[in-house]
């Protein structure tokens, strides 16, 4: 329902150090993750975003979960982030050490798609793309079989204020 409808953004200033750090400690303890190392190099004095904290934590969920499964034990999973130069935008940039995606798989990713035969529902990758896109955002994968595979999404920096669909205008939380 949530990616046929999405709802409206509900946008509020985010410190991007502290919820991926949150997101992290959250699935660390996740089966999938056992025996692959996480690690969060995200800047802790990156300016604050103004984004959909639910929205952006179901999409970096999405994305370290896959990387996890495409992670064998030992494997490294890394989440950085930084200004794009120039601009008032943030690239957030999930790594994997994983055994990347096959040329040909590449370009139905975020179609309804899955490799997982009777594991997945093919949404996760259709989902972050909606609620990046609702942020005016974009995302693109670089993989390459036995070589791992980068997510990387772009936020602008600034964001209207969020309407609510009564047409009430939104609040904004800090969250550092």
């Amino acid at each position: 329902m949530n990616y046929a409808r999405p709802s409206p953004l509900i946008l509020s200033k985010l410190n991007l150090h502290r919820l991926v750090s949150e997101t992290l400690a959250f699935l660390q303890h996740q089966p999938m993750l056992h025996g692959r190392i996480l690690e969060n190099r995200v800047p802790t004095d990156l300016p604050n975003i103004r984004v959909d904290a639910n929205q952006l934590s179901q999409v970096l969920m999405n994305l370290l979960l896959n990387a996890a499964q495409a992670t064998p034990e030992g494997g490294r999973i890394t989440v950085f982030a930084e200004r794009v130069p120039l601009s008032e935008s943030v690239e957030i940039r999930i790594v994997d050490t994983g055994c990347g995606i096959p040329p040909d798989v590449l370009p139905h990713v975020f179609d309804f798609f899955t490799t997982k035969r009777g594991k997945g529902t093919g949404l996760g990758l259709s989902i972050s793309q909606t609620y990046v896109r609702s942020h005016d955002g974009e995302i693109r994968i670089d993989s390459a079989p036995n070589c791992g595979t980068t997510v990387t999404i772009t936020l602008p920096g600034r964001q209207p204020e969020s309407v609510h669909s009564d047409g009430a205008k939104g609040s904004e939380v800090i969250i550092q």
